[in-house]
């Protein structure tokens, strides 16, 4: 099998392909064209061998090429799947941009797409390459790319039919690998994982709020309860029950403040509840009284993600402090971000790397138990809870996670993405090339 090698590829303006590569003069001959195959279609495109121009609007990346079988083969495209209309695309730009730029660093050749920039008939794409020498984002006819990196902002846009459709179409086809299919649902993950006999012991009491009866029945068995949306994001939506003084407390966070309101009676909580849910469908659980750090609760914040070789790795730890007055930690909602080290270290100073490993080998259980479950897994957060005697809890997990803010954290997770899309081209080359 050919070793893959690395130069530098330049895509001008007018749909010229430059590629700067140490053996390719020899091939092809400096400054001649030479055929390229592009994307999982391996469609042949042209490239001038050698230095491009300078010119204003070009986009230069390292990417990965090879020859086999007398064909110049280059790669992984890496696309970048998100909604909008031309260069009003939305999503998180600051991270579009730095995916883009740990692909030039790696070799691989990154781009940003919607639904509507995809020509299935000729098999090209809209799609929009991030200049760093303006800092725009520029449009350009690209190839289908070997990996599809869902970052569909949210589940209201995730139920669109173009959205569904173009998601079930990239599923379909055995060159593309699509990950991060869809945004968990609450309700499922924890059926899933109350399934499995390693991860059911980390779960909290949950099941869905759909009556009364069950609203009475968690109140007689758990002195707090919160109550929260299946399809939540971000700590929108939660609420926080418990008695106080003889009456019931129901605690929500509306942007960054906290709302109180008190009951004389559960059947009051309940006509509330019910009409501040609506339809929407909710989990009733079972509170857990977290460790504190100075004098407010924190939760763990866990990322992991398969790495280059396919296999799952925790890449980051990260602390959620809660707010002043707050029900939940997330930082858009009031929290604050902790270093591990520093809180572990000084609530737990004799437990701190026992609890760390603990946290680890959670987390890992949690993921390959939900990769045997659901399709195109490849990275995910979760939210972990902390007693004061040191047991752990799962809250939640995340298949789309925002960026850490931690830059070490950050650094890793930029690389473990571009890492794996390599590993997944690979393994899918030489699958292709051991049936032909």
């Amino acid at each position: 099998m050919p070793q893959s090698r690395t130069g530098w590829l330049t895509i001008l303006p007018a749909d010229k392909w430059y590629l700067q590569a140490g053996r390719l003069p020899l091939i092809a001959g400096k400054g001649r064209r030479i055929v390229a195959h592009v994307g999982p279609f391996a469609q042949k495109k042209h490239l001038y061998v050698g230095l491009p121009p300078l010119q204003q609007g070009r986009i230069r990346t390292r990417v990965r090429w090879k020859i086999a079988n007398d064909r110049l083969a280059i790669g992984p495209l890496i696309g970048i799947l998100t909604v909008g209309y031309g260069m009003g695309f939305r999503g998180n730009r600051e991270n579009f941009r730095d995916i883009f730029l740990s692909g030039k660093k790696l070799g691989a050749l990154v781009y940003v797409f919607t639904p509507g920039g995809i020509d299935w008939t000729r098999q090209k794409i809209r799609g929009f390459l991030y200049d760093d020498k303006q800092d725009a984002w520029l449009e350009a006819t690209l190839p289908f790319p070997h990996v599809v990196y869902n970052r569909i902002p949210s589940r209201k846009w995730e139920t669109q039919s173009e959205v569904r459709k173009t998601l079930d179409q990239l599923a379909s086809i055995p060159n593309i690998t699509l990950f991060n299919r869809r945004f968990f649902n609450k309700q499922t993950l924890f059926h899933l994982l109350d399934g499995n006999p390693e991860a059911a012991p980390f779960l909290p009491d949950t099941k869905r709020l759909d009556s009364y009866a069950r609203l009475r029945f968690f109140t007689l068995k758990h002195p707090v309860l919160y109550l929260k949306p299946v399809l939540g994001k971000a700590g929108e939506g939660i609420m926080r029950l418990d008695q106080h003084n003889e009456r019931w407390r129901l605690r929500r966070v509306h942007e960054q403040r906290s709302i109180t309101r008190y009951f004389s009676s559960l059947e009051e909580v309940w006509d509330f509840v019910k009409k501040r849910i609506r339809n929407k469908p909710y989990l009733i659980q079972q509170g857990i009284r977290l460790a504190h750090y100075k004098g407010r609760p924190f939760d763990i914040r866990v990322l992991v993600q398969k790495n280059g070789s396919g296999v799952w790795g925790v890449t980051g730890i990260g602390i959620r402090h809660a707010g002043a007055n707050s029900i939940t930690t997330h930082v858009p909602r009031g929290g604050s971000i902790q270093s591990p080290q520093k809180v572990l270290g000084q609530l737990f100073p004799k437990q701190e790397a026992h609890i760390m490993e603990t946290v680890k080998q959670t987390a890992l259980t949690i993921a390959r138990c939900l990769d045997k479950e659901l399709d195109s897994l490849a990275e995910m957060s979760m939210d972990l809870g902390l007693t004061k005697d040191g047991r752990l809890w799962f809250f939640e997990a995340n298949a789309k996670p925002e960026k850490f803010d931690e830059p070490t954290i950050r650094r890793a997770s930029l690389s473990n993405l571009i890492r794996y899309a390599q590993y997944v081209s690979r393994m899918k080359e030489n699958k292709e090339a051991a049936a032909g």
